[in-house]
């Protein structure tokens, strides 16, 4: 059977599907492979326009009546996570604050955890750090490759999510970015894609270098050294299998959001 997976140009997520699209495992099932940044692929799902998409842990909330999540292909914060970046010290509380998207995990953490922004205005990710520069809003949410890049640009870090996930939380990790796949396919076929996947990971994991030189074909950068710094940041042993771990911290983080007001009480469904 051939089914459609969409997942976004960002290094780990390319990454993870590298060897299911690139011939170097044998495959249960044929793909068709679609590219799309993460906000828009948060939008998409609501029309279950794909058979597997990469979805925001927020975004999934919208679209769990048509989705499961699955196991594998997850990225989780361990030791880093979202931040927000200014030119200079700023009140966030009365900020305007550029977020990557309303559907995005960043933006859900930030709204858990952090002063209340005067005003959120969205903008594509990799355009924040520009927008912070050209006085278009005083601070931003930093997701993707910008977590490393920012100090470059002369920003500085004025609050970071992954601290403030860590002291409600403790040890477990941050859930940010997941895959989804329909409900509505056959159990095989169902089975079939998430071996296929977690021996796809497992073979990038063992096979680094060519990995990762294929995930910079859809990099915004050229430095080979700081893409596998980006990719050992958020593709681990979890994103193999996030098993009882990673459970624990996407109920804590719904549970966080559904204290807050933001979102209603909420239980995932993963496969």
């Amino acid at each position: 059977m051939r089914i459609t997976v969409a997942h976004t140009p960002d290094p780990d997520d390319a990454f993870m599907f590298y060897a299911m699209f690139q011939g170097k495992i044998r495959t249960k099932l044929e793909y068709d492979q679609v590219i799309k940044d993460i906000e828009t692929l948060n939008r998409e799902s609501k029309n279950a326009i794909y058979d597997v998409t990469a979805l925001s842990a927020n975004g999934y909330v919208q679209v769990s009546d048509r989705y499961m999540l699955t196991r594998s292909g997850a990225s989780f914060g361990i030791s880093y996570g979202p931040m927000v970046v200014a030119a200079h010290d700023v009140d966030l509380s009365r900020s305007r604050m550029g977020v990557p998207g309303f559907m995005t995990s960043s933006y859900l953490l930030y709204r858990m955890f952090g002063p209340e922004a005067r005003e959120y205005v969205e903008i594509r990710f990799d355009r924040i750090p520009e927008a912070i520069l050209n006085g278009e809003v005083d601070a931003g949410i930093l997701i993707h490759d910008e977590q490393l890049t920012y100090e470059k640009h002369g920003l500085k870090k004025v609050f970071d999510i992954y601290e403030a996930w860590r002291s409600y939380a403790g040890n477990l990790p941050v859930p940010l970015g997941f895959n989804a796949i329909r409900k509505d396919l056959p159990k095989d076929v169902i089975s079939g894609f998430l071996d296929d996947f977690e021996r796809s990971i497992r073979y990038a994991m063992a096979h680094e270098d060519e990995a990762v030189k294929y995930a910079m074909q859809y990099a915004r950068y050229t430095d080979l050294e700081m893409e596998k710094r980006f990719v050992r940041m958020y593709v681990n042993e979890l994103s193999i299998n996030f098993g009882e771990t990673g459970k624990k911290a996407l109920e804590l983080y719904y549970r966080r959001a559904a204290e807050k007001g933001l979102i209603k009480p909420f239980q995932p469904e993963i496969v």
